[in-house]
C-alpha cells in the first residue's frame, strides 16, 4: 500500500496579495563641504544631518548647513543620503563625482537607501551637473530638484531650453530665510518631503499622488530676485512656467508656483502622475514578486492582487478607474510569458481655473415691475 500512515497536513494559499506603496521620501544630497573628500553617510533627519556638520565646525553661512536648515525647516523627518565632497576650485568636478557615489546608495551596506529626491544646491545651475543628476534621476526613477540662478526670465529660459526631462523639476533663484540665502532646491526638496507625509494635513498615504505646487514653504520670506506674479494676467512667474520652471511667489504667503517637467509629451509634463505611475508599477511588481516561477494558475490571484489595489485607488479617489486585462497578443502559454495589461488614470491637479463674470440686462423688466408694484 502507498499510504503516509498517521495524520497529514499542508499550507497553501488562495488569496491577492497586498500591494504597498512606499510613501517615504528619501533626498540624496551631493554637496561641498570641507577641503577634502568627506563622508558618504546617511542620517535620519535634517536636524541630525545639522548637528553632524555642527561637530565638525560648520557654520550657518556654510552651504551643507544651509542645506539641512533649509529641508529642517520645512518640518520635515525622513532619511537623507549625502556625499559630502571637496570644496574649492575643483568643488565642480568633486560634486559630478560625488553623484557616482550617490548612485551606489541602494547597495551600500551603510546607506540601502534609493533617493526619491536628488539635488546638488546651488551647483546644479550647471548644465553639466544638472544633466547628470537627470541620467541618475532617470535611473532610480526619481526627481532631481535643480536650481535656476539666471539673472533674468531670458537667461532663465536659455538654460531650462538644455534638457526634457520627465525626472526634472526646475525651480527658479535662491530665497531669502532666517535674513540669508538659501538654495530653492532644498527647500523645495524639504517640501515634497514633507507633503509627501501628508504635510499640514496629518498623515497621507496618497501624498505621493499630489501636487505640490500653491504650497506654503516655511521660512521663506522673500527671493533673491523678484519674480514678477499676478493672477489673472501674463507675468514672469507664469511664462516661466509655461517652460517647466518653478518659483517660490508671494501669494498670501511665499508659495511654490509650479510642478511641471519639462518632458516632450505633455502627458508626463505632470509631476504628479509621473511619480505617482512609478510608484505605482514598482509597487504592483514588489507585490506580485512571489508569483514568478510558480504554477500559471497562480495569475488568477496576480490579477485579483491589483484589481483589490486599483479598487482602493479608485474608492480613494486617487485613480478615476481602471482596466485590467492578460493580453492574448503579448503572452506565450508555452514559453510561460504573461503580460497584463494595466489602464489607469491618475485623478488631475487643477492647473487652471477661469470664471467668467457677464452682465446681463435679463432681470431689468422683473426689476422695473417690483418697483411699480409698491
Amino acid at each position: 500500500m502507498d499510504l503516509n500512515f498517521g495524520i497529514n497536513g499542508s499550507i497553501s494559499v488562495e488569496a491577492a496579495r497586498p500591494v504597498l506603496v512606499d510613501t517615504s521620501t528619501p533626498i540624496g544630497i551631493v554637496v561641498p563641504f570641507g577641503s577634502s573628500d568627506g563622508e558618504f553617510v546617511a542620517f535620519n533627519s535634517a536636524d541630525e544631518m545639522k548637528t553632524y556638520l555642527e561637530e565638525k565646525g560648520a557654520t550657518e553661512d556654510n552651504l551643507a548647513w544651509k542645506t539641512a536648515n533649509a529641508i529642517a525647516l520645512q518640518g520635515v523627518r525622513g532619511k537623507i543620503v549625502v556625499k559630502f565632497v571637496a570644496d574649492g576650485d575643483s568643488a565642480k568636478d568633486n560634486v559630478l563625482a560625488g553623484l557616482d557615489v550617490l548612485k551606489t546608495a541602494p547597495q551600500d551596506e551603510n546607506i540601502l537607501t534609493t533617493p526619491d529626491l536628488i539635488i546638488c544646491p546651488e551647483y546644479s545651475y550647471d548644465t553639466d551637473v544638472a544633466a547628470k543628476m537627470d541620467s541618475l534621476a532617470s535611473l532610480f526613477r526619481a526627481t532631481a530638484i535643480v536650481d535656476v540662478n539666471a539673472k533674468n526670465e531670458a537667461e532663465a529660459n536659455n538654460f531650462a531650453n538644455n534638457f526634457g526631462s520627465r525626472y526634472m523639476l526646475l525651480y527658479n533663484g535662491r530665497s531669502k530665510a532666517e535674513g540669508k540665502l538659501y538654495p530653492t532646491s532644498a527647500l523645495i526638496a524639504g517640501l515634497i518631503a514633507y507633503w509627501d507625509a501628508g504635510g499640514d494635513n496629518g498623515y497621507d498615504p496618497f501624498g505621493y499622488a499630489r501636487s505640490h505646487s500653491n504650497r506654503i514653504v516655511k521660512g521663506v520670506s522673500g527671493s533673491e530676485r523678484i519674480i514678477e506674479y499676478f493672477d489673472g494676467v501674463d507675468c514672469e512667474a507664469r511664462r516661466l512656467r509655461q517652460n517647466g520652471i518653478g518659483s517660490i511667489v508671494q501669494d498670501i504667503g511665499w508659495r511654490s508656483y509650479g510642478f511641471e517637467t519639462r518632458d516632450i509629451d505633455p502627458i508626463w509634463q505632470s509631476l504628479e502622475r509621473v511619480r505617482t505611475f512609478h510608484r505605482w508599477l514598482q509597487a504592483i511588481i514588489e507585490a506580485n514578486k512571489w508569483a514568478r516561477d510558480r504554477s500559471a494558475d497562480q495569475l488568477v490571484y496576480v490579477k485579483q492582487t491589483c484589481i483589490d489595489f486599483f479598487n482602493k485607488l479608485k474608492g480613494a479617489n486617487i485613480a478615476l478607474g481602471y482596466e485590467i486585462y492578460l493580453d492574448p497578443n503579448l503572452s506565450d502559454v508555452t514559453a510561460g510569458k504573461f503580460t497584463f495589461i494595466l489602464k489607469t488614470a491618475n485623478m488631475p491637479a487643477i492647473r487652471e481655473l477661469n470664471f467668467e463674470l457677464v452682465f446681463s440686462d435679463t432681470w431689468n423688466e422683473a426689476f422695473v415691475n417690483w418697483i411699480n408694484s409698491i
